[in-house]
């Protein structure tokens, strides 16, 4: 394989409250509800979808876990979705020399009291620190945590929710996906290599998560994500829109920050024929 994943499965936003964040995307912006919100002695948390992945809103209990550099909100990190067995996969990184955290089964017991697999998860160690977690997650055919069909994979549950997208036309902004995160760091050229050696991007050539998505790194004290973008099929209308709703926090000409609060997320015009 020439990269192990097939896509960027979700994108972790760590909140203090997900309630504020889940009714913009969904009820002010339009945007397709992927996993609805769920309170849980352990977080608050719910998905909307954006095209080409989801944005998992995640407001735990306790956000211990972060250091004092990267408090809530911020954009944690994201998952992978393997391109084959997770244990190809990492299989597929040890010969890359990457190093990965052991793989770690989240279980739950189903109706009828069995213990299942929902959900398998290995950190890449090379390219995550404590503020900022970039990680492998398998699904499991079996798990019962999860609204969507058993059946469904991955690949056809996005495509069931970017249809849906496109019947509503992006919603209010004309959302169209993710087209890019920004990472800073404090190894720029490490970072660069682990992220190549990853993506199999060569030296001439931008790093691409995928062929949609671009990781733009940049020098920083300490490895976090500083923004994410989103593309819009107008930005004169999505330009309107966060106008009249009072979102707009910055007009950059050819970007637009939007209001999302507290966490740093900006819009760019697509290519046109994007849905």
């Amino acid at each position: 394989m020439q990269r192990p994943y097939r896509s960027v499965d979700h994108v972790v936003l760590r909140l203090t409250a997900a309630e504020p964040l889940y009714e913009l995307f969904s009820n002010t912006l339009g945007l397709p509800v992927a996993w609805p919100l769920q309170r849980e002695a352990f977080a608050t948390y719910g998905w909307i979808h954006v095209g080409n992945t989801d944005l998992e809103l995640w407001a735990a209990s306790s956000n211990s876990d972060l250091p004092d550099h990267a408090p809530a909100p911020l954009i944690h990190g994201f998952a992978l979705e393997p391109a084959a067995a997770l244990a190809e996969c990492l299989a597929w990184m040890s010969e890359a020399a990457l190093a990965f955290q052991a793989p770690r089964a989240f279980r739950s017991q189903n109706p009828t009291g069995q213990w299942v697999t929902n959900f398998t998860n290995s950190v890449v160690r090379d390219v995550s620190a404590p503020g900022c977690c970039v990680f492998f997650c398998e699904w499991d055919r079996c798990a019962t945590i999860y609204p969507w069909d058993a059946a469904e994979t991955p690949v056809a549950r996005r495509a069931q929710l970017r249809e849906a997208l496109a019947e509503r036309r992006g919603g209010a902004l004309g959302i169209t996906g993710l087209q890019s995160i920004r990472l800073a760091t404090p190894e720029l050229e490490s970072t660069r290599r682990h992220w190549r050696a990853l993506t199999g991007s060569t030296g001439g050539e931008a790093i691409r998560l995928t062929s949609d998505i671009a990781l733009e790194l940049v020098s920083g004290e300490h490895l976090r994500i500083e923004s994410i973008c989103l593309g819009v099929q107008s930005l004169d209308v999505a330009r309107n829109v966060l106008r009249n709703l009072r979102l707009l926090a910055q007009d950059h000409g050819n970007a637009l920050a939007l209001s999302a609060h507290g966490l740093r997320m900006e819009l760019r015009e697509a290519a046109p024929g994007s849905f």
